[in-house]
Order: C-alpha cells, then sequence, then structure tokens
C-alpha cells in the first residue's frame, strides 16, 4: 500500500472521529443551555468552533497536530466540568476516554514516528489530573449548585457516553487493523510495478490445487522476455519497466473469459497455470499469446521498440510436487532460449 493510501485512510478515520467529537461537544451545549450553566456553555460554544475548524487539520497532512489539539482540548474542557458542577457528575471519566483515543491515534496517525513520548506523556497528565480531582473533592464546592436527582441523572448519562465511546473507540480501531492488515495483504501478493500477482501468490494458488487433487487437469508456463538486459543497457531501466507493465497488460487482456491463473515470477519471468485442453498442454493459445506480445510496442528515446519472448510449458506429471513442476517448465524455457527463441516449447 502505498503512503498517499495510507495518508488518505488516516485522514478519513480522524474525519469520523472529529464528527464524533462534534456532535458530543453540540449535545453538551445543549444540556448546559438547559441546566443554565452559562460558563461551560460559553466553553462548549468554543469547543464547538475549534472542532469545525479541526476538519481542515483532518484533510492535511498534520494529524498528530489535530490528535495532541484534541487531546488538550478534552483534558482542560472535562477539568472545567468538574469545577462547574463536581465530581459527582463523572465528567471526569471522559479522561479515560482520552487515554482510549490517545493510544488508538498513537497507532492509527502517530506510530510511523520511532520514538513518540507524547501520548503516553499526556496519558500520565490525564491520570494525574483524575488523581488531584478525586483527592480535591470535598474541599471546594461547585461553582453550580444542581438539584441531587439531576446530578444523578448527568452521571447516567456521563458513564452511558463514557462506555459508548469506548466502544465506538475500539470497534473503529479494530476496523482501521482490519483494513490495514487486508491492504499488507494484498501488498504481500501482488507485485507493485506490474500490478500482478507474484510468486507467492502463485506458490499459494498451486499449493491448494495439489491439496484438492485437481493439478493433473493443469498446465504451466513460464514466459520469458527474449534478451531483457539488452532494453535496459540500451533505453535505460524506465523503458525496461515499461515493457515488463506492457507484457503484464497483454497477458490479463489474454486472460479474459479463460481459465487462466498468472504472476510475475521474478525479474522478466512471468508464470501461468491453466487448464489444459482435451489434456494437452494448449499450444496455440500460448503462439498466439507470443504473437501478440511481439506485436505490441513501448516507446523509447529512440522510437517505438519490440520485444519477443520464449515460453516453456508443461501438463503435470504424475509424482511431481509443485516445485518439480515448476523446475520442469522452466527448463522447457531453457531449451527455447538454446534454440532461437522466440517460440513455445511444450
Amino acid at each position: 500500500m502505498s503512503s498517499n493510501d495510507s495518508t488518505a485512510k488516516e485522514q478519513s478515520f480522524l474525519f469520523n472521529v472529529n464528527k464524533i467529537f462534534l456532535v458530543i461537544h453540540l449535545l453538551m451545549l445543549f444540556m448546559f443551555s438547559s441546566l443554565g450553566v452559562d460558563l461551560m456553555a460559553g466553553v462548549s460554544l468554543i469547543s464547538i468552533c475549534f472542532y469545525f475548524l479541526a476538519f481542515s487539520l483532518t484533510k492535511s497532512e498534520k494529524l498528530s497536530i489535530y490528535v495532541y489539539s484534541v487531546a488538550v482540548e478534552i483534558l482542560l474542557y472535562m477539568i472545567l466540568a468538574v469545577v462547574c458542577l463536581g465530581i459527582q457528575c463523572n465528567f471526569q471519566l471522559f479522561l479515560i476516554d482520552a487515554m482510549f483515543f490517545l493510544f488508538s491515534m498513537d497507532y492509527v496517525v502517530l506510530r510511523k514516528k520511532k520514538k513518540n513520548h507524547v501520548a503516553i506523556l499526556l496519558c500520565c497528565v490525564y491520570a494525574i489530573a483524575l488523581i488531584i480531582l478525586y483527592m480535591l473533592d470535598g474541599f471546594y464546592a461547585p461553582l453550580y449548585k444542581l438539584d441531587s436527582v439531576v446530578i444523578k441523572s448527568i452521571s447516567i448519562a456521563m458513564i452511558s457516553g463514557v462506555v459508548f465511546l469506548i466502544i465506538t473507540c475500539m470497534m473503529c480501531l479494530l476496523h482501521f487493523m482490519s483494513s490495514e492488515e487486508g491492504a499488507m495483504e494484498k501488498q504481500a501478493q501482488f507485485d507493485a510495478l506490474t500490478e500482478l500477482p507474484n510468486r507467492f501468490y502463485m506458490m499459494a494458488k498451486l499449493k491448494n490445487l495439489f491439496e484438492a487433487e485437481k493439478q493433473g487437469e493443469y498446465f504451466l508456463a513460464m514466459i520469458d522476455i527474449d534478451d531483457f538486459k539488452k532494453i535496459n543497457d540500451s533505453f535505460g531501466h524506465n523503458v525496461g519497466d515499461d515493457a515488463l507493465k506492457m507484457l503484464a497488460r497483454t497477458i490479463v487482456n489474454k486472460a479474459r473469459g479463460v481459465e487462466l491463473s498468472y504472476c510475475r515470477w521474478g525479474g522478466e519471468e512471468f508464470l501461468l497455470l491453466g487448464k489444459c485442453v482435451d489434456g494437452e498442454v494448449p499450444k496455440n493459445f500460448l503462439d498466439e499469446l507470443r504473437v501478440e506480445i511481439n506485436s505490441k510496442s513501448f516507446w523509447t528515446s529512440k522510437g517505438s521498440g519490440r520485444m519477443t519472448v520464449t515460453i516453456g510449458a508443461g501438463k503435470y506429471k504424475v509424482g511431481q510436487d509443485y516445485k518439480e513442476w515448476i523446475n520442469f517448465v522452466d527448463k522447457q524455457l531453457y531449451v527455447g532460449k538454446c534454440t532461437g527463441k522466440n517460440k513455445v516449447v511444450c
């Protein structure tokens, strides 16, 4: 997965997180306004403006600034809420949520930094703030007096909100991790240049074929570009890469409507796995593919260029394992190289 794709996922993740925080502060504004807690209503308005502005940070590449800014905002907001209404309302529990948020963001965004102590430091500050708030309980009177029933209702609402946010945070993190795992698995099995599957994909496919005991119905074909080194030496590696991509596109187009798997085996070699026709290797099909590749042009500084390929193929022989089968078609390819190139050897 490219760095651009990774950044886009991180930005999308934080954009959704910011929406959740914005909704929470809108609900807080409604609650404080209804209770006549004017100081926290004003603070909520400031926080709402902050989260609207924060959307621009989630769309930039300064994602760490967003994370740290939100962490500080949550700390200050919840301390003020406790000062205004008292610890019995349980606003301080949102600091525990903030710790989950920081550790989640440490994985999603901040993991790119080898040494990131800011998230740990902020979590320590949260813990210290929680301890101090509980220790000071009883030593000061809240700025606003509320009925005990109202306090209990707020407390229940805050506990419910904390649990909901923890569950939401964990679900979002698991979704992100699952997405990352899928992207990494694809990256591990696909060639970045040609966008074809790589040899690990093909080896897994062959292993599954042998486990299903269906290998007798199939053939393997190894394709190798003739004199590929001359293309690189004469025109440069960028032109060589273009030639490889052109060959890959030709294979993909030829495979449409046919039961044919393919991969970039390595370097300028490509491996095909397909079903035999009437129990034999479909030499006509492979020869058509060879001719089609020969007919394609790639552009160079000296004009258009063409390439030829040699193909070594063979159907499964009883007693072979998949490695021996691959070695057999590789030897067939070698025979073709030694007898003039630009041909199919079955």
